[in-house]
């Protein structure tokens, strides 16, 4: 797998976004580990990641072209998946083993719309402070490290 920093300098250059969902996709990687991966299989596991990933940069994407939406969501899963795997994970639905999968990647869909949303109304609000501020007020962070935290 790639260093994570090489993917984060790509991911940047393509999508200038990423640094905002970066730090959510690390947490709700680990978050669907803990809580499900001894529960359901691979597959599923990565699926329910992959919509997690879609749900959450719906609203960055709304308004855009669908396919760097799909491109920006296969970027993301990538930073957790293997290639083949985030593939499978974007272009399938596995065999659910559990009927109770379908309900959980609803709500996790939902949940991270909620939170893309949040995100790009702080991330708008951060682009108009910027616009208003002069050389000597304090504006948007000068870094992603700093957006991020």
């Amino acid at each position: 797998m790639f260093p994570m920093a090489i993917i984060r300098c790509i991911m940047d250059i393509q999508f200038p976004g990423f640094e905002i969902f970066a730090p959510k996709i690390e947490v709700a990687w680990t978050a669907l580990q803990r809580r499900y991966a001894s529960r359901i299989t691979d597959a599923e596991l990565d699926y329910l990641f992959a919509c997690l990933v879609l749900g959450l940069t719906s609203p960055a994407y709304a308004d855009g072209d669908p396919l760097l939406h799909f491109e920006a969501c296969r970027a993301l899963v990538g930073t957790k998946l293997l290639p083949d795997r985030a593939d499978a994970a974007l272009h399938t639905v596995p065999t659910l083993s559990q009927p109770w999968v379908e309900s959980i990647r609803e709500q996790l869909e939902s949940q991270a719309a909620k939170m893309g949303r949040a995100l790009q109304e702080m991330h708008d609000l951060n682009d108009d402070s910027a616009a208003d501020a002069g050389p000597s007020e304090p504006g948007r962070p000068a870094n992603s490290e700093e957006k991020a935290a």
